[in-house]
């Protein structure tokens, strides 16, 4: 056993006296002299997920959904506003996250529009007709 041992000491010596024992690393393969191997580099489409680009469009995505949505002709849909409220705070601690004031002024703009987290009632006016579905209408005999 004690010859092993100082056999492996001796080899664990001589590898790293010779400067190869930086070829294999932690399993990379290195080329010896301080390259790499082309293609080992590591990067690319899971770190997207955790970049500010990412977060950022993120938050877009979510202004352009609830532009789409929780208006219909510049007026709000009530029936939508509370689903928009709770997307646009989603968004609002994104944009706080990656610290960008523009798109967090956007995000307290709308939410302000869609009186998000006001107690007082949407004026009247503000308010875009519902749209009656088809089993809801009244059919009368005529």
């Amino acid at each position: 056993m004690a010859r092993s041992l100082l056999a492996s000491a001796s080899y664990v010596l001589l590898i790293g006296t010779l400067g190869i024992g930086e070829a294999f690393a932690f399993g990379v393969p290195k080329i010896p002299g301080g390259g790499q191997l082309p293609g080992l580099g590591g990067g690319g489409g899971g770190t997207n997920a955790i970049t500010d680009k990412a977060k950022t469009k993120a938050a877009k995505t979510i202004l352009k959904d609830v532009g789409k949505i929780a208006f219909r002709g510049g007026k709000i849909v009530a029936s939508k506003q509370k689903w928009a409220c709770d997307k646009l705070g989603k968004a609002q601690k994104i944009v706080v996250a990656i610290n960008n004031a523009d798109l967090l002024e956007q995000v307290s703009d709308l939410r302000e529009t869609l009186y998000c987290g006001l107690t007082d009632p949407i004026p009247a006016e503000l308010l875009a007709p519902e749209e009656i579905k088809g089993d809801e209408k009244e059919n009368f005999a005529s």
